[in-house]
């Protein structure tokens, strides 16, 4: 069984909500950079397996977007590994297709597998204001929005296929004894974010179905800034602190997860832990 194969910590660095910047004036933006690159050093000292990031890459100001990109994206390739992006809701500024293209993505919802960890990676915008529905199903969850304001709309929601593929990768991953770790860039219980920030629009149906999965361990996400965790069922649900941030939460601007068979370490970049997580058996 591939879940047997759980042998030597698998170790990943882990950053959410960059939100980079090309309004700032010249010593901000400088001192963010800077601080980006401290995040690239940290990651370099611990020998990451890979990286992961959690969505809103960039600011996504109207005049600035491409310039935001291009030089967030050039502090990025000093990580010599490869980078597992999630998409966000400020990452949209720029074109769909155009952002895919540019983080080499074929897909904004995908998994991949190490050392007997499956990572699906979910798309929380895939119903949402900026796309036309590509089911009946998905027309009524972005009209439910319409009728309740509340829900944001700078969130949105996980589609039907989405939805269906997500469920084969589950029973793949149950079959084969694997364990599920999600990425996601919204949060998926709302005791992890706060009513501004909001989260997945269908949380409670996509929660749900990741909890009655037993290969499912932990939902790692973003969005909400100050970060937050809770369980379901014994699934652990991170939301990340923003990396934008950092200075009013200076415990966390980036972090290293490290993965056994039996627990989740998250640190941040002082070495301190921050969550020591079982993982359901």
């Amino acid at each position: 069984m591939a879940g047997s194969a759980i042998s030597n910590p698998l170790r990943f660095g882990i950053i959410s909500d960059i939100h980079f910047s090309a309004e700032s004036e010249t010593a901000a933006a400088e001192a963010t950079a800077a601080e980006l690159r401290a995040c690239m050093e940290c990651w370099k000292s611990r020998n990451i397996d890979f990286l992961v990031q959690l969505g809103d890459l960039i600011k996504g100001s109207d005049a600035q977007k491409r310039e935001e990109f291009r030089q967030v994206s050039s502090i990025l390739k000093a990580f010599r590994g490869t980078i597992r992006h999630v998409i966000g809701n400020h990452c949209l500024a720029l074109p769909r297709q155009e952002l895919m293209e540019a983080l080499a993505l074929d897909s904004a919802y995908y998994s991949f597998t190490m050392q007997g960890f499956r990572f699906i990676a979910l798309d929380g915008m895939d119903v949402s204001v900026l796309r036309t529905p590509e089911t009946e199903e998905d027309r009524q969850q972005l009209a439910l929005f319409h009728a309740h304001p509340e829900l944001h709309d700078y969130c949105g929601a996980v589609g039907t296929r989405q939805k269906t593929w997500l469920q084969v990768e589950l029973h793949a991953a149950e079959k084969r004894g694997e364990k599920v770790i999600i990425i996601c860039h919204f949060p998926i219980l709302p005791e992890a974010t706060d009513q501004r920030h909001g989260l997945l629009w269908n949380h409670c149906e996509i929660a749900e179905l990741l909890a009655s999965s037993p290969a499912v361990k932990v939902c790692l996400s973003g969005h909400y800034h100050d970060g937050g965790y809770a369980q379901l069922k014994g699934l652990h649900v991170v939301v990340l602190p923003a990396f934008v941030n950092r200075n009013a939460h200076p415990r966390f601007s980036c972090g290293t997860v490290e993965l056994t068979s039996e627990r989740m370490v998250i640190q941040n970049q002082l070495d301190e832990t921050l969550y020591d997580l079982p993982l359901r058996h």
